[in-house]
């Protein structure tokens, strides 16, 4: 092979280098671009399941008190009706049966109206020291469910604490991330407040077992 042709071959070589460097540099955005699509799509879905979340915690909020209204509206119908029947039984003289109408008003005025299915404060009050109100399994806003122990811990390497026994509110400690500080709602079914050290950070868990 002549001198000139190794020549031309090495050129050949040469000229081509460059350009296989510049399709693997190249290919390396494509791949960072893609990595950076993925993250955007599970924070993009971390965001429509805390919307989801609060969304359901809204409504359901709202869905309970129009209940609680409707169910008030019922028994004040109700007590009006029989308070004219107390009347009219005891102007004929009949105090037997005007008595008996007034205790049965008493016991529907003592009456805890709450949703069906839910358990009134008596209930939640009468369990034992060993099953406090937040124990079970919990959806945090995050999409993570978490276990809630009886003696003060969690399934996620966490824990909990009650801070405020009159107003029910609980301080979680997180191993990775900031506290929360959130207050049990009536009816036992959801926890919301904010983060410990931030109040305009909202955090809220719903029950779901």
């Amino acid at each position: 092979m002549s001198l000139r042709t190794l020549f031309i071959l090495a050129s050949i070589v040469f000229c081509l280098q460059p350009n296989v460097a510049s399709c693997a540099d190249d290919k390396l955005p494509e791949v960072q671009s893609s990595e950076h699509l993925i993250a955007s799509e599970l924070d993009q879905h971390a965001t429509d399941i805390r919307s989801i979340d609060r969304r359901f915690v809204d409504a359901r909020g709202r869905l309970e008190q129009s209940y609680i209204q409707e169910r008030k509206s019922l028994r004040e119908t109700l007590m009006r009706r029989l308070n004219k029947q107390k009347k009219a039984h005891t102007e004929k003289g009949e105090l037997d049966i005007a008595v008996a109408i007034r205790d049965q008003m008493k016991r529907i005025e003592a009456t805890e109206i709450v949703p069906p299915n839910q358990q009134s404060t008596k209930e939640m009050g009468s369990r034992p020291a060993g099953a406090p109100a937040i124990k079970g399994t919990w959806r945090w806003n995050n999409g993570v469910d978490i276990e809630n122990l009886a003696d003060g811990q969690t399934n996620g390497a966490g824990t909990w604490r009650l801070i405020d026994p009159e107003k029910q509110t609980y301080e979680f400690r997180w191993k990775r991330i900031p506290p929360d500080r959130v207050t049990l709602s009536p009816n036992g079914r959801v926890l919301e407040g904010t983060k410990a050290h931030d109040p305009s950070f909202r955090v809220w868990a719903v029950r779901i077992d």
